[in-house]
């Protein structure tokens, strides 16, 4: 990726980890309250995943809102834009891979930036692959869980299609997306997030499955357990607090969660990300 033209942000970027496989670095972007603003050139097919933080990618015709349960492919030869809708700023991890590797993932050549729901299970992969990259130990594990990303992400890529709803649809669907990405501690209902979009929650939620392929409280679900992982990964000692937080009714409502979305519990995840075992 390589920066065209344009008003420059306040970010910054860090290598994690490099191989001739991959390179892994996270990128952390200050820019707040933003329309779009630097282009970029693509100079090779890269992965995005987001660990905090809101974006979007405006990419030719397209404009993508891009969160923390989302991955987003960037092909070679694109120039984009991306822009900022709230106060947060995003720090997202990205995986350059060489380019013969990313053909024989995708078997087809993109042309638009593409982007998919990330299982949370992959969201997990990839706090042990940062782990892995903190520890320096263990350059072998680094790569075989980045292929697992990249072959996960591109098996999701559906076939690029028309939705067969209007723009006005997909524009209100849109905006309950960030209201859930920017305040997903907060106790929805239905019927809340439909009075802000001015739709009925029977029409919200059969619009919102099919923009999204899920349901509203899933999509809400699967935010606050990718919060939750970014709580664990740098270290947050109390499940307790995660669970206050993030909008569990109590801890062992989050757990139950993880269990039942990863088949793991916090403790279980902070030993395999060797974190200290002090759940509150």
């Amino acid at each position: 990726m390589t920066e065209a033209a344009g008003p420059r942000a306040v970010s910054w970027s860090e290598l994690r980890f490099a191989s001739p496989l991959v390179k892994v670095m996270t990128v952390t972007c200050d820019l707040r309250r933003s329309g779009p603003s630097l282009t970029y050139y693509v100079d090779r097919t890269w992965v995005g995943l987001p660990l905090s933080g809101l974006f979007t990618v405006h990419a030719r015709d397209d404009e993508h809102l891009v969160h923390q349960a989302l991955g987003v492919v960037f092909p070679q030869g694109l120039e984009y834009r991306m822009g900022h809708p709230t106060d947060d700023g995003d720090t997202a991890v990205t995986l350059g891979f060489d380019t013969g590797i990313v053909e024989e993932a995708l078997s087809t050549t993109l042309e638009r930036v593409r982007v998919t729901r990330l299982d949370v299970r992959l969201r997990y992969t990839l706090g042990l692959l940062l782990a892995a990259a903190r520890r320096g130990d263990d350059a072998l594990l680094v790569d075989v869980l980045a292929l697992d990303l990249l072959r996960s992400i591109t098996a999701g890529l559906a076939p690029e299609r028309q939705c067969s709803t209007s723009p006005a649809a997909r524009a209100k669907v849109d905006r309950v997306r960030a209201l859930l990405a920017e305040r997903p501690e907060d106790h929805w209902t239905l019927q809340s997030v439909a009075r802000l979009v001015d739709y009925s929650p029977f029409h919200l939620a059969r619009q919102f499955r099919v923009h999204t392929g899920v349901s509203v409280h899933r999509y809400l679900t699967d935010l606050r357990v990718a919060a939750v992982l970014g709580r664990i990964e740098a270290g947050d000692p109390s499940v307790a607090t995660i669970a206050a937080d993030l909008g569990f009714s109590h801890h062992s409502h989050l757990t139950a969660t993880l269990r039942g979305r990863l088949g793991l519990t916090p403790r279980a995840i902070r030993e395999r990300l060797g974190r200290p075992r002090r759940d509150h």
